[in-house]
């Protein structure tokens, strides 16, 4: 039986994992692979079996067909050639269609909407051992399973990305898929699931560096992460040294309060917490009262900057540079955000602040409750989450007046990445 391999819109992943393991094929006696030009066969001669990875596009229509034609069976390898996913990535991250247009993707399409497929092998990349299975079962004068689904009983190889900020151990992942759907409510896809059965791990599409995946480092993946497989960087022991040192903390009003309805205290009581930890000086502050006044769209963090830039590049000219919070070599930011960790080190979440109390073996009802001074942030307005950015930022576009903060954490920040874990409505 005579293969012939082709390849259209995908990374070839599939195909190159196949080469990696060609001895799996080779052994094989009636299996002979005339066509492959990742090995240097790319003439045209006969075969019996196509094995297509890759999405269709436009440009790729009328030789697929003949591909169809001239083949008996048609196999599509790998997730690109059943779903159509990484030609549609342009669209998750946020790029311009023209550019897809252009290029000819921007209707790709899985394999079997363009031509009839006779049986499929999934997987991100493609299992090699169930291709030869497949095509041992051709060969033996079988009927090929259209929509066979085998299971190889054997975790993948675990995968560690991080890139000093975000840090994902598939070792201690157990798939149970919330950080995907996050992803995908914030609108960026930066996560994804690979492999199938037993063997799915979670990653980044073709397993990128976060940020080339489209990830806008807005740490929520992490705070919703049941069992820390995803956890975003650790200042607490910078920031304790500081507090040893005498250093200064600067508290976001926010990040106070959720603190103290974490730990059952008032506000005053974290502040006199602070002291009690080390800190020579506790400034509170409000991001909002900050804002007022300033005009145009205020993105809360570096994380909807990015998102921002991703969704909305013609909004440029409307945008204000993210909010930062004013801190000096000796200071500490505690935030209800943790994308704050990228403006300034050491920065700790009001999620961390909590555990710091809990080890800290302080007793809480004991100390005394601060007086804390009014803060206004009259004239600001908020857009919380995703779909309510959007119709503010197309909004805004059309009649620019006013002061507008843009929070794209589901709830805004009150469900952020920063939360002390008790009070996020998901986790």
């Amino acid at each position: 039986m005579k293969v012939a391999f082709f390849g259209f819109g995908s990374c070839e992943g599939c195909r190159y994992r196949v080469v990696n393991e060609l001895h799996k094929l080779a052994g094989e006696s009636g299996i002979e692979i005339v066509r492959e030009p990742l090995l240097g066969l790319s003439a045209d001669t006969e075969y019996d079996v196509a094995v297509i990875e890759g999405s269709v596009s436009t440009r790729d229509i009328e030789e697929v067909k003949k591909i169809r034609e001239k083949a008996k069976l048609v196999v599509a390898l790998g997730s690109c050639a059943l779903l159509g996913e990484t030609s549609t990535l342009g669209y998750r991250l946020g790029l311009r269609i023209e550019e897809y247009v252009k290029d000819g993707y921007a209707d790709a399409v899985p394999v079997h909407q363009v031509i009839k497929v006779d049986s499929y092998v999934r997987g991100c990349p493609a299992s090699v051992d169930e291709l030869v299975r497949l095509l041992k079962t051709l060969v033996a004068g079988f009927p090929p399973l259209r929509y066979e689904r085998r299971f190889d009983y054997e975790r993948a190889a675990d995968l560690v990305l991080d890139d000093g900020f975000l840090k994902l151990d598939t070792g201690k992942c157990i798939v149970c898929g919330r950080c995907v759907d996050l992803c995908a409510q914030l609108d960026v896809h930066a996560l994804t699931q690979a492999y199938r059965g037993f063997r799915v791990i979670v990653t980044t599409p073709a397993q990128l560096p976060f940020v080339e995946a489209g990830c806008i480092r807005c740490g929520l993946c992490a705070a919703y992460c049941p069992v820390s497989a995803l956890r975003y960087r650790s200042d607490v022991e910078g920031a304790l040294e500081l507090a040893k040192r005498g250093g200064k903390a600067v508290i976001e009003r926010l990040a106070l309060e959720v603190t103290a309805e974490a730990l059952r205290v008032k506000p005053g009581q974290v502040v006199s917490l602070l002291r009690e930890l080390g800190f020579s000086e506790v400034e509170v502050v409000d991001p909002l009262a900050l804002a007022a006044g300033l005009g145009g769209l205020i993105p809360f963090s570096s994380a909807e900057e990015r998102w921002i830039r991703q969704k909305f590049p013609e909004a440029a000219s409307f945008v204000k540079p993210h909010m930062k919070l004013a801190a000096g070599e000796d200071t500490v930011v505690i935030s209800a955000c943790a994308a704050r960790k990228e403006d300034h080190t050491p920065t700790i979440t009001a999620h961390e602040l909590v555990e710091i109390a809990k080890w800290s073996r302080i007793v809480l009802e004991d100390l005394p409750d601060e007086p804390l001074s009014a803060i206004s942030a009259s004239g600001v307005k908020v857009a919380a989450g995703p779909e309510e950015c959007k119709a503010a930022i197309e909004s805004f576009m059309k009649e620019p007046s006013g002061t507008l903060i843009l929070q794209i954490c589901p709830g805004g920040c009150a469900q952020g990445s920063g939360m002390p874990y008790r009070l996020l409505s998901q986790r």
